[in-house]
């Protein structure tokens, strides 16, 4: 037998092996009685890296109610969820002199439809510390009463503020709400209006 007619048969035998594996790998998928599960579970630690300064809102939302309208004037109230800065930074990270600040700010109320909507400036919010969680702490200030009227919240506007390393310090979390009022013309269009106040921290 010449060297092409080994080197033939040796391909043919190895093409034949293959097709038998292939087989037996099918006849193994056909022939499979049970199946099992196993559960994996892994224990993931806190990060220990250095900390942060972060703000949290206690909600996404909130909703107004017709209080004390008149005449001219339909007003409703509600309030501002919880607004929370957490510093977490070691003191020695902490920029010397700095104030950390939250603002905010809304955007028009335009309803349902889309058909109708109220300026802003309607919008205004009366900011106040939460008892415990930065009231009474001389380095912690909450920003000036917004009136429901020119430029009301359609301006950035000051909720609250605090020295940065005095409020690391004494704690490194201070909370602050608001109240909202909406002052509108009695005679705005009824419907269902939407706002949005975003709120961002600074330092």
């Amino acid at each position: 037998m010449n060297k092409n007619s080994l080197m033939l048969r040796g391909s043919m035998i190895a093409f034949g092996a293959a097709l038998l594996a292939s087989a037996g790998s099918a006849a193994m998928a056909d022939d499979e009685k049970d199946t099992q599960s196993v559960d994996v579970g892994v224990e993931i630690e806190p990060l220990t890296g250095p900390g942060s300064l972060a703000m949290t809102v206690e909600s996404d939302s909130t909703a107004l109610t017709e209080g004390e309208s008149t005449d001219l004037e339909r007003v409703f109230t509600g309030t501002l969820p919880k607004v929370t800065v957490t510093d977490t930074r070691a003191p020695e990270d902490i920029p010397a002199g700095a104030f950390w600040y939250v603002m905010g700010t809304a955007s028009d109320f335009h309803d349902a439809q889309g058909e109708n909507s109220i300026e802003a400036s309607h919008l205004g919010w009366s900011p106040q510390l939460v008892e415990g969680e930065g009231e009474g702490e001389p380095f912690v200030e909450v920003g000036g009463d917004v009136a429901p009227s020119a430029p009301g919240l359609a301006d950035q506007e000051l909720l609250y503020l605090a020295e940065s390393a005095e409020a690391n310090a004494g704690g490194g979390r201070f909370s602050a709400v608001a109240d909202l009022k909406l002052a509108v013309p009695a005679d705005v269009a009824a419907g269902s209006y939407s706002s949005t106040i975003t709120l961002s921290l600074f330092e």
